[in-house]
């Protein structure tokens, strides 16, 4: 599909302006997600460590995996690009 043809410079120029704007759209909403998703992570291994002991026996956790899970940073995330 070709772009359609400029008749004259300034309807040209706005026609550049204006795609250029999609790339930055589309990196500002990547990082809103990824932002998103490291303030839920934080959230749950918050939760996580405020657990009681039946309640990980439930899960299948000690206390001690529980902690080193809520003592990891957000941004350790090995899977963010789901």
């Amino acid at each position: 599909m070709r772009a359609p043809a400029c008749n004259d410079s300034s309807s040209c120029a706005a026609s550049d302006s204006a795609e250029g704007v999609w790339p930055f759209t589309s990196l500002l909403w990547r990082w809103i997600r990824r932002m998103n998703h490291q303030m839920q992570l934080r959230h749950e291994r918050r939760q996580l460590g405020e657990l009681s002991d039946s309640l990980l026996r439930d899960i299948g956790l000690t206390r001690r995996e529980a902690m080193r899970e809520a003592r990891r940073p957000f941004w350790d995330d090995i899977g963010w690009r789901r």
